[in-house]
């Protein structure tokens, strides 16, 4: 489940960045700004703004918890990876339970 959320916080993100992409420019450009009131597909620049940042947000967060899930596998395959550890070492560390 946590890596569908995941998954999907990464989609909305990647169609919001490339919404930006298509509707140009916008802010301060030297005086008026046509572009800046940019409209796509009946959202404005400030909602896509703000879908960007919460499913960015939302990623970041579901990443956070799923390296906090995984941390004891994550130790376990850096010290199998380190060969200064003596090999005993190594395995009582990282002992499969099936």
């Amino acid at each position: 489940m946590l890596d569908a959320v995941i998954g999907l916080a990464f989609l909305l993100s990647g169609a919001t960045g490339v919404a930006f992409l298509l509707m140009g420019s916008g802010g301060y450009q030297g005086g008026r700004n046509a572009g800046f009131a940019t409209a796509l597909l009946g959202l404005s620049r400030g909602t896509w703004s703000d879908l960007h940042t919460w499913a960015s947000l939302v990623m970041i967060a579901g990443i956070m918890v799923h390296v906090a899930l995984h941390w004891k596998w994550i130790v376990c395959l850096t010290k199998k990876m380190m060969p200064s550890l003596p090999r005993r070492a190594q395995e009582q560390v990282c002992k499969v339970v099936a």
